[in-house]
């Protein structure tokens, strides 16, 4: 059974280190990703580009890519600085929402951490 739980990081936060080591366990447990970029996002929507291919949706904000998870796609992630915060959001990552077919998510550009139990887990 998986456990549920919601984490947030906020400002008080100097670096993503705990953000990776937390996205590093929900990697190993899953197979696919979503990550979802605004509009106009295109350079962190190319990046994600280069190990997924865009999903037909009906969000008119932004983007989705979708694609197997790879030892690449992880080694990707995990190594993504943290965002200087030059604008009005506090980031963990540049990906405004990830999302793993395991139940797990990183949303708000990692501010907001969420597992769902298996009988929340994303359709992919």
């Amino acid at each position: 059974m998986v456990e549920q739980f919601n984490f947030n990081f906020d400002y008080t936060n100097p670096s993503n280190h705990e953000w990776v080591e937390i996205m590093k366990n929900k990697l190993i447990t899953a197979n696919m990703f979503e990550i979802h970029c605004w509009s106009d996002e295109d350079n962190w929507t190319n990046s994600a580009l280069q190990f997924g291919t865009l999903k037909e949706t009906e969000w008119t904000g932004g983007k989705v890519v979708f694609g197997k998870i790879t030892e690449e796609f992880t080694n990707f992630l995990l190594h993504i600085p943290k965002p200087l915060n030059t604008d009005t959001d506090y980031k963990m990552t540049p990906f405004f929402s990830i999302f793993l077919d395991n139940g797990f998510s990183s949303e708000h550009y990692g501010t907001e951490l969420h597992q769902l139990g298996p009988k929340f887990f994303r359709k992919f």
